[in-house]
């Protein structure tokens, strides 16, 4: 089975291809608009993979990337929820455009291959009156530009399966960590945190400590990734999460567990932190049912991995 992975040097992108190149022998390939140097550490990859350098606003990249593959993951976005709104017209550009170029030259190529769409859990679905977990079939009305992109490229998807130019599977991924992160990024909680965290450095906090959100270990959602590649319907929808919500002092107050020793915390005033939703957790027993995938790792054992990752990979994790 030959994968391509589109947003492949980031964060999810190079995690997702260590993981199915240990698992597999399949032949991948990853599109990045800057090639990785030759010499990165904690690399199982090696040459495994396959780089194209490219971007998916060209359409000419993105016939070069989905020629003769049998899987497309999709991952590439630019823009994150708290930034999403400063320039909608941008926005759609940056993103949506980019997604239709890919189907178009899905279609062009004409030999109907599998499309694996990482959507948001978080943005798509929006506020929570009654603080149940989000299903699959909940309606969506997401509040931010970040969420609208995303579920609009959700139904371009769904209509390019209804024609029969690919099979699509869209996962509704919930907040993923498992990497220490810059603190320039806005998105990527606990990454930050902890990269703060172990250089001494406060926490800072946008938004309300009392938000609640459901956090996955890129372990898990490698396996989820894995578990979809081989479709069992022209489209599907799935909940990726653990159905756990944790609010943003809990999980300070884990890592703070974990690391033995007390955080300092400063509140940080960020225009758009009003708008996000207070509460989002995901049920995830679609997934659990038609999958045969279940989370395996709890956020004190995740934040533990990530500390006993460090002694070898102790930097911020890659953007694409």
């Amino acid at each position: 089975m030959r994968v391509a992975v589109t947003g492949a040097t980031g964060a999810i992108g190079r995690s997702l291809l260590d993981h199915l190149a240990a698992a597999s022998d399949w032949p991948l390939t990853g599109l990045t608009r800057s090639l990785p140097p030759c010499d990165l550490p904690c690399d199982p990859c090696g040459d495994r993979i396959r780089w194209i350098q490219g971007d998916l606003g060209s359409p000419s990249d993105c016939e070069a990337l989905v020629r003769e593959q049998d899987v497309i993951i999709h991952l590439a976005h630019t823009n994150v929820p708290l930034s999403s709104d400063r320039d909608m017209s941008s926005d759609t550009l940056l993103n949506l455009v980019p997604t239709l170029n890919l189907l178009k030259a899905v279609q062009a190529a004409g030999h109907r291959p599998h499309l694996v769409y990482a959507s948001s859990g978080g943005a798509v679905y929006g506020r929570s009156a009654d603080r149940v977990a989000f299903t699959e079939d909940h309606p969506c009305l997401p509040v931010n530009s970040y969420g609208i992109q995303k579920l609009a490229a959700e139904h371009y998807i769904r209509l390019c399966a209804e024609r029969g130019y690919l099979t699509a599977t869209v996962l509704r991924i919930s907040n993923a960590y498992g990497w220490l992160l810059s603190p320039a990024r806005n998105q990527g909680f606990i990454g930050i945190a902890l990269y703060q965290a172990l250089k001494g450095r406060p926490v800072r906090i946008l938004g309300d400590m009392e938000n609640v959100r459901d956090y996955i270990h890129i372990e898990d959602l490698c396996a989820a990734v894995r578990a979809c590649l081989e479709p069992q319907r022209p489209y599907d929808l799935f909940n990726i999460g653990t159905g756990v919500g944790v609010s943003v002092k809990g999980v300070l107050d884990v890592i703070q567990g974990c690391l033995g020793r007390p955080l300092e915390r400063v509140a940080e005033a960020h225009p758009a932190a009003a708008f996000l939703p207070d509460w989002c957790v995901l049920d995830v027993s679609k997934a659990r049912r038609e999958l045969g995938w279940s989370p395996a790792i709890d956020l004190r054992e995740g934040v533990r991995k990530m500390l006993a990752a460090r002694s070898t990979c102790g930097e911020p994790a890659r953007m694409g």
